[in-house]
């Protein structure tokens, strides 16, 4: 063979070598690629395992009964196994590595600190809680004569403030997380962000509560508060009529109520020096807005509502100084009175948890003379408020804290003090009932107040839809429904329909539009007009709609908030909701006895909620 050709043989054997070689690289890689995906999707499937169950743990702590939470957090070990070993299975170099893989890395950044930071909440945060729960646990709450010892729910304060400082921190860790690429990452994301932001929620308002409580009960000082019963099947901005006012008072942890009084009891004209913001002669005209204290409640703003029913309590000659004010409607009654106890009326009548508000808001105006009704709101409001805190121990004091929560959360229950140092933990709690100027915290509100002075809204079903439409608009789609049947108004006793005549009812509806973000395109299916109206701090848009028996009317309108862009970081971002959300406060329904009030990110398109 001659010497070219075999210089060629040798060269073309080396390029097959070269080639072999080369492919079996390829192969080796690819089986080793093969092989150190499966383990990420292995180790990836038994973290999301692990996940499940202190997700799971932690939602028996967050939305379980009182004694499911203190059982759960009287042992919190395998909470923290389960955490440990997520955070176990997404360890190591594999993980480091796959995190500077392209386009998927970013993602596996963001699973993998998400899944730290919910072990450092089970191995640090979690304990933390479970010391509140033995602190109070561990104590007994009454010293004897209806006075609450204050010293383990002092104790017990501090402790939870210190959690709700981590609990927020986590929440933010995880809120400022970049959305992740994948879906199946994403949707896994954007699930613990919710789940994260509701705790942070729970644990504020809880603690809210919590450190609320010694100052409310006059640990520092006795303390004494006016106490308003709203009615409202004569709706309000604020829920309900101010049908009765009285006053009860607490000295170190010892609560005295005092007597009520109707309405016209009390003096006219004593707060019209408040009757001076924009937009209230127009807003509130027809509703003699601080002349008498029934119609203070127009305004959906309580800490107002409570500055102007101070003022008519000082007036009265059985008044006198209140350092805060507090609201009841009969919802909240019910609720109460299922958490702590049945009421005994003096005709013998029982209220449970389940036939207050109907007997308060309709029963009453069918069965009694108008001169006993107040009188029997009256016993209702001031033995349920008796009963809060008499005989007081841990299950109690956790059973009261939630109902009231949760009734403040859906409006039924508000309270405003006059003290500037107790502001902050009673806006924490969530009881304040404020019409909020943040707009990093949209809120736009759908209030009515009754026209006709009838007692008609127990008729009123309301029904609400909200759609996301864009990134940061939505739409609204709120219905009026008079269920009363069109015969059935002349049975009915006239205090209830008074100047309602053939049971037609009259709603003047005011949408306030939220701060930094406008309100458009405000319709009522009944060809209603609505005209803008600048209140303080808010532009609003009123109107007034009629509803027969049997007639529903609809109003609809846009919402657009502030652009928020990427989420902010720092110690004043909003890391209990993700960007570009508004909240909706509409109205109240008597069917269900709850407020709709829901933040717009929760809810699925086209979602609604019904009596």
């Amino acid at each position: 063979m001659p010497s070219h050709a075999r210089t060629v043989t040798r060269k073309t054997h080396r390029v097959r070598n070269a080639l072999l070689v080369v492919l079996l690289l390829l192969v080796v890689c690819a089986a080793a690629a093969g092989f150190s995906g499966f383990k990420l999707y292995k180790s990836a499937m038994s973290a999301k395992a692990h996940l499940n169950n202190v997700v799971n743990a932690a939602k028996v702590i967050k939305d379980g009964s009182t004694d499911d939470m203190v059982k759960a957090l009287s042992d919190v070990s395998h909470i923290q196994k389960e955490a440990a070993a997520a955070k176990q299975d997404v360890s190591g170099g594999l993980w480091t590595l796959a995190e500077k893989m392209p386009v998927v890395g970013g993602d596996v950044k963001t699973a993998r600190t998400a899944i730290g930071t919910i072990d450092d909440f089970a191995q640090t945060t979690l304990p933390q809680l479970g010391k509140v729960v033995t602190t109070l646990t561990g104590a007994s709450l009454s010293s004897g004569d209806g006075q609450l010892d204050m010293e383990p729910i002092i104790a017990a304060a501090q402790q939870l403030a210190t959690v709700d400082q981590s609990v927020q921190s986590q929440a933010r860790t995880i809120q400022d997380l970049p959305d992740a690429k994948l879906g199946v990452v994403n949707n896994a994301l954007q699930n613990g962000k919710t789940q994260m932001a509701a705790l942070a929620q729970v644990t504020e308002n809880l603690s809210g509560m919590l450190n609320m409580l010694p100052n409310f009960l006059g640990a520092n000082g006795a303390r004494n508060y006016v106490l308003l019963a709203q009615t409202n099947s004569e709706i309000r901005g604020t829920g309900g009529l101010i049908g009765s006012a009285g006053s009860f008072s607490a000295d170190n942890g010892k609560i005295a109520v005092g007597e009520f009084h109707a309405d016209a009891e009390f003096p006219s004209n004593a707060a019209l020096d408040d009757v001076n913001q924009d937009g209230d002669g127009t807003l509130y005209s027809g509703l003699y807005f601080g002349q008498v204290i029934h119609n203070l409640s127009s305004t959906p703003d309580f800490p107002r509502v409570a500055s102007m029913a101070q003022k008519f309590w000082q007036a009265a000659p059985f008044g006198g100084s209140s350092d805060g004010v507090m609201s009841l409607d009969p919802v909240a009654l019910q609720a109460m009175i299922g958490a702590t106890g049945d009421v005994t009326l003096s005709d013998g009548r029982v209220l449970n948890g389940s036939n207050t508000a109907e007997f308060l808001l309709n029963g009453a105006y069918k069965e009694l003379a108008p001169s006993a009704q107040d009188q029997y709101f009256s016993e209702t409001a001031a033995q349920a408020v008796a009963h809060l805190f008499s005989d007081m121990n841990t299950q109690k004091l956790m059973t009261v804290a939630k109902t009231m929560l949760r009734m403040a959360e859906q409006r039924h229950l508000y309270f405003w003090s006059f003290h500037e140092e107790d502001q902050a933990v009673l806006r924490s709690a969530g009881v304040t009932g404020e019409i909020t100027n943040d707009a990093k915290n949209p809120v736009t509100g759908v209030y009515s107040n009754e026209m006709q002075a009838s007692k008609m809204d127990w008729y009123i079903q309301r029904k609400s839809t909200v759609k996301r439409t864009g990134d940061n608009t939505y739409h609204v789609t709120y219905s009026f429904t008079n269920t009363l049947q069109p015969g059935e108004a002349g049975s009915l006793p006239e205090y209830i329909t008074a100047n309602a005549k053939g049971g037609v009812a009259v709603n003047r509806v005011v949408i306030y539009t939220p701060a930094g973000g406008e309100v458009s395109n405000v319709s009522a299916s009944n060809g209603s007009s609505f005209a803008q109206v600048q209140a303080k701090d808010h532009m609003t848009y009123m109107g007034d709609i009629s509803l027969a028996p049997q007639d529903t009317v609809t109003i609809e309108y846009d919402v657009t908030t502030r652009r928020l862009g990427q989420p902010q970081t720092g110690s004043d971002a909003d890391h209990r909701r993700p960007r570009d959300h508004v909240r909706v406060l509409i109205g109240i329904d008597l069917w269900v006895g709850s407020w709709d009030c829901v933040p717009l990110w929760k809810r699925a398109a086209d979602s609604s909620r019904n009596r």
